[in-house]
Formats: C-alpha cells, sequence, structure tokens
C-alpha cells in the first residue's frame, strides 16, 4: 500500500554492534524496525524484550529461521551480531532478500581462508583440527609458529599460540575444546607503518557495499592487543583495547588496505551489506586478518563524531535494497576510544576508582564504563575503563593515550594493572617492568 513503509527485521542479540537506540533512531523515516529475538535469547533477556518493545515491534522466534521470518512479511533483513550470520545468510537466500552470497559460510575461518587463498588475496597457510592427533597432522601442513582457534569464535577467546614443538606437545593437556578449531599461520608481527610505537600493526575497515560496488567509508587504526592467558578451554584470550580515527597510514599502505579489502570482499561474494575488514600492515605490504559480515563493534559511533554517515542506517538501507547514501569523516581531529585492560580474566575487581577520578584526566572527553570495586571483571568485557580521548594531532593522540593508560594504572594497581606488559607496549618497551610512578609512559 502507498505510504506504507517497509519493513526491516533484525536478528537481534545482547552485545551486537548496533543496540536498541542505534537500531531506532536509523529506521526513522525508513522503516518499520521489526526485532527479531530467538526465543532462548527472549527467556534469558526479559529486560531487552520489553525495552525492545517499547520502542518497536519485536517478533520471538524459534529454530526454523526462514520460515518464521516468511511469515512476517519482511521487505529486508539485518544483522549485527556474530553468532547470527549464519542464520541471516540462509534466510536471505532463502527469502530472496539483498544480502545473501554467493558463497557457503564465508564466516568460517578455514572456508574464509581458502576462498581468499584461491582468489590469490591471501597467502596464510591453514588447515581444519578436531582432536589432539589431528593438532599434529595440522602442524605439519601449516608450519608453526601457528595459532589455534574456533572456526567460528567470538570476542577471540579459545585461542592458543603455538610457538614451537614444546607448545604443540603441551596443548592436549590443557585444551579441552577440539570441536570445530582451525590451525592458521601466525601472521609476522611488524612496527606500525607510521613508526609510533602506541599504533597496533592492524587496521580495520568499514566497508558499505550494494550490488558488488564496495564504498570503505573510514579506516581505523588500533592500539596493541593485549593478551591474557589462562588454562582449559580459554588457553589465551585477545582482547582489543582501543579503535583510532582517522588511521595513520602512509599513502601507499593505505592503498594496499584499500585495495585489498575490496579483493577479500569479492572473493567471498559479498554483494549487499556493511562488512567488517581486519588487516596487518607493514611497510611492505598488508594481509588479510579476518572479514566479519557486519558492523564492528563501537566504530559507527565515532564515525558519525567525525563527520561521517551513519553506517546503521547504511546497513538498513543496504538489506532493503536502496543505494545508501555513505560520507566519509571529515573532522581534523584524531579520536580515540580506549579500552584498558585487565591482565588478569577471573576474580572481582579489587581498586575502587570513581567515574569523576577518570573524567579528570588529560584528553578525555566521555567516561562510558568504570569497573567497580567488588565486581566480577567480566562485567565491563574485563576492561578497567573504557573512555573516549580527543587530540589535535597524531602526536599528541599517543601522547595522551599513554597518559590515561598510565595513571588509570596507578589507580588500579591493585588488580595488576601497572605491571601489565600491554603497558609498556604502548611506549615500545614491550617486556620491561613498570616504572611504578611518575606521570606519563614515555
Amino acid at each position: 500500500m502507498s505510504g506504507t513503509p517497509p519493513r526491516l527485521g533484525v536478528l537481534h542479540a545482547p552485545h551486537a554492534a548496533a543496540n536498541l537506540r542505534d537500531l531506532v533512531l536509523a529506521g526513522r523515516g525508513l522503516c518499520e524496525v521489526v526485532l527479531v529475538v530467538r526465543r532462548e535469547i527472549a527467556a534469558a533477556e526479559p529486560d531487552m524484550v520489553r525495552l525492545g518493545q517499547s520502542l518497536a515491534t519485536v517478533a520471538v522466534i524459534g529454530d526454523d529461521v526462514p520460515r518464521e521470518l516468511a511469515a512476517l512479511g519482511l521487505d529486508g533483513l539485518v544483522t549485527f551480531h556474530d553468532a547470527e550470520l549464519e542464520a541471516y545468510d540462509a534466510a536471505v537466500r532463502e527469502l530472496g532478500l539483498p544480502g545473501a552470497t554467493e558463497a557457503d559460510h564465508p564466516w568460517d575461518k578455514l572456508v574464509q581462508r581458502r576462498l581468499l587463498n584461491a582468489a590469490g588475496v591471501s597467502t596464510v597457510r591453514s588447515a581444519p583440527v578436531d582432536s589432539p592427533e589431528g593438532l599434529i597432522g595440522a602442524a605439519a601442513e601449516v608450519g608453526l609458529p601457528a595459532v589455534l582457534k574456533p572456526r567460528r569464535g567470538t570476542a577471540s577467546t579459545d585461542l592458543s599460540f603455538l610457538s614451537g614443538p614444546a607448545d604443540l606437545e603441551a596443548e592436549p593437556g590443557r585444551r579441552q575444546n577440539w570441536s570445530g578449531l582451525v590451525l592458521e599461520q601466525m601472521i609476522e608481527r611488524a612496527a606500525h607503518p607510521s613508526g609510533r610505537h602506541w599504533l597496533a600493526d592492524y587496521v580495520s575497515v568499514e566497508t558499505v557495499t550494494h550490488h558488488g560496488e564496495h564504498t570503505h567509508v573510514a579506516v581505523f587504526d588500533k592500539t596493541p592487543l593485549a593478551v591474557a592467558g589462562g588454562t582449559g578451554p580459554c588457553r589465551h584470550a585477545v582482547r582489543e583495547t582501543g579503535d583510532v580515527l582517522p588511521a595513520q597510514l602512509p599513502p601507499h599502505v593505505l592503498d594496499a588496505v584499500l585495495t585489498t579489502t575490496s579483493a577479500a570482499l569479492d572473493a567471498l561474494t559479498v554483494r549487499d551489506r556493511v562488512s567488517h575488514t581486519e588487516l596487518r600492515v607493514s611497510q611492505d605490504g598488508v594481509e588479510v586478518i579476518e572479514v566479519n559480515g557486519r558492523l564492528g563493534g563501537e566504530v559507527a559511533a565515532m564515525i558519525s563524531m567525525m563527520g561521517g554517515g551513519g553506517l546503521v542506517r547504511a546497513a538498513f538501507e543496504v538489506a532493503l535494497g536502496h543505494r545508501p547514501a555513505t560520507a566519509a569523516p571529515t573532522r581534523p581531529e584524531v579520536l580515540v576510544s580506549l579500552y584498558v585492560p585487565f591482565p588478569e580474566r577471573t576474580g572481582p575487581v579489587r581498586s575502587s576508582v570513581t567515574r569523576p577520578q577518570i573524567r579528570e584526566l588529560p584528553g578525555v572527553v566521555r567516561v562510558d564504563e568504570v569497573a567497580q570495586h567488588g565486581d566480577a571483571r567480566s562485567d565491563t568485557a574485563f576492561h578497567a575503563v573504557k573512555v573516549l580521548i580527543t587530540a589535535a594531532d597524531a602526536e599528541s593522540a599517543g601522547q595522551l593515550v599513554r597518559t590515561v593508560a598510565a595513571r588509570v594504572a596507578r589507580l588500579f594497581e591493585a588488580d595488576g594493572l601497572l605491571a601489565d606488559p600491554w603497558l609498556h607496549q604502548l611506549a615500545g618497551n614491550p617486556g620491561e617492568p613498570s616504572a611504578g610512578t611518575g606521570g606519563t609512559t614515555t
């Protein structure tokens, strides 16, 4: 009927890259947002369902996703959650909606790497692993050092870094999960091409693809990864610690990043969706780490703050078959979303730190999270604090990031932050003991 807005389904779950507020705002004047929630998630998250019902239409479904979605009369479908990508892919293919890939299971890390290899986009070796015996054969094929990880994992957990024969021999005694793993050649680490030690050697690219045409909206630098050790099912957990906009890449490296991202999306047959691609960068070239078939977490708001277009709305438009209006960030400042990690994932928070203490730190314009004394560290996704920092340029941004991280470490000294090697990676001094006191880590 003329004047009736299209119905857009959003396969939704907690911790998606777009929250309920993002979804409602993105749909204004464009479509009726129908939040589609699996029955088990609705039972576990009743508050989320009630809030969703106050803002939009909510449909609770079971396991037969395509059939139940067909009954909703949707004009488009989208998801911002990793765990829903396979269900989304199957549904849009069966219902004939925009977003389907020609390749099957392109978000499976083993399948994805083989597609990238076949297209000449990647040279990284990989092999499936489903048992301790299979690990030995995979290591002979892939070589060491390598990383053992789930083929469809989220939050960078359940990883094992196998540096040599000793790690390979010890792994069966310290791993419980052997289902659906991949052993992948470890990509050689490098310094950030800008020479700035506070930046990690990888970037992410947010891309809007419509009818196979890729528009790369923004490239983000990262602060160094934090790696928490463990035993059992969580041998290692890799945590991202910060996003930096814009990326500080030399022109030839930036060109290589964008060219490689387009080639990777073509190899995975991505034609209509917003995607998030991570790549290792160096002066010598780039290598794809992985491609995610949904918007990256945290980045859409940063793009908007820096004058760029709304990527959640762009994802809606693509899902409805429209050509989206995309705009790259234009502001000249540097924006950093910094998540200062806990070096230990288990146990309660030992330090007592307040939001006013964090707000007083130089360069901080917004405080999103502060871990509270006595709470589980997992309550804040294993971050002591999460803050937004602005700076006039990359040089001053680096100084502010090091200063904020060092002062947060002192405030959370009881939780071991001063001894965390991550703190010293920011200063380009990995492995050095903490200085303990002083203003800025340099």
